[in-house]
């Protein structure tokens, strides 16, 4: 298993009960995971949101950012509506991890 995955799963594990979030992203062509504070002032067991300062690091760090990547403690393994706005804003992919059973699904900007 890539070892970005890896980090991911035991970052969320970490983590629990509130949603972990972290970046993927490609340096020198090798995806990474880069580990996030979640945010969230309101509910971070359901919902999460990247400190400006790690988005910043890891966008002046790597060649290429590839996708945002979450968890939902809660068993829900699905995106909810508001991942799917996200990931439609931002324009870059979503991956959701589920640690237990080391699961990742994700999900693809739509065009409007």
């Amino acid at each position: 298993m890539e070892q970005w995955k890896l980090d991911a799963f035991d970052h969320a594990k970490r983590c629990q009960p509130l949603e972990s979030c972290g970046i993927l992203a490609k340096n020198k062509g090798v995806l990474e995971y880069w580990e996030c504070n979640n945010v969230a002032k309101n509910n971070p067991e359901y919902s999460f949101v990247i400190e400006p300062l790690d988005w910043a690091d890891c966008e002046d760090s790597v060649d290429d950012i590839i996708g945002i990547v979450h968890s939902h403690p809660d068993g829900d393994f699905e995106f909810s509506d508001n991942d799917i706005a996200s990931c439609n804003y931002l324009d870059v992919p979503f991956y959701l991890v589920e640690p237990e059973t080391q699961s990742i699904i994700h999900i693809e900007p739509q065009e409007t």
